[in-house]
């Protein structure tokens, strides 16, 4: 038994550094993605800014300029949908509703199947390993504490 607890304290030394290197990886990455997390060790110092002018009157510019900003957009919308019914017609009269390779068969349009395996795949992997991190992040932060 003398001789297996040096290589059991190895490992276990070498299983412990994997993991807590994995730990940090996976915080890297999830601060790269989401940002740093909330309630972090560092000190952020929160500054009031000046107020200079009355608020009630910045407010009521500020909805006043949405309000022109947004009666632009529309104005724009109405334009593109009065130019978009003219071509939807258009459009209409071109586009086929029957397969014309294939007459009897239905025309398909979905995606191909290689494509919706590839894509429940990888939604399965994602998911697979953001709950693999939560887990080992559980795991170490009940011990933690």
């Amino acid at each position: 038994m003398k001789r297996n607890t040096l290589k059991w304290t190895v490992l276990g030394g070498a299983i412990a550094i994997i993991v807590m290197y994995g730990i940090d990886m996976s915080t890297a990455g999830i601060e790269r993605i989401y940002g740093p997390m909330e309630g972090g060790s560092e000190y952020t110092e929160v500054v009031q800014p000046v107020e200079t002018t009355d608020p009630a009157k910045e407010l009521a510019n500020a909805q006043q300029q949405k309000i022109a900003q947004l009666e632009k957009e529309l104005e724009e919308l109405k334009r593109m949908a009065a130019k978009g019914a003219e071509y939807s017609n258009e459009y209409d009269e071109g586009k086929l509703t029957e397969n014309e390779r294939l007459p009897g068969v239905p025309l398909q349009n979905d995606q191909p199947a290689v494509n919706r395996i590839a894509d429940s795949t990888s939604g399965l992997l994602q998911n697979m390993s953001s709950e693999g991190i939560r887990m080992v992040v559980s795991i170490f932060d009940g011990l933690t504490k």
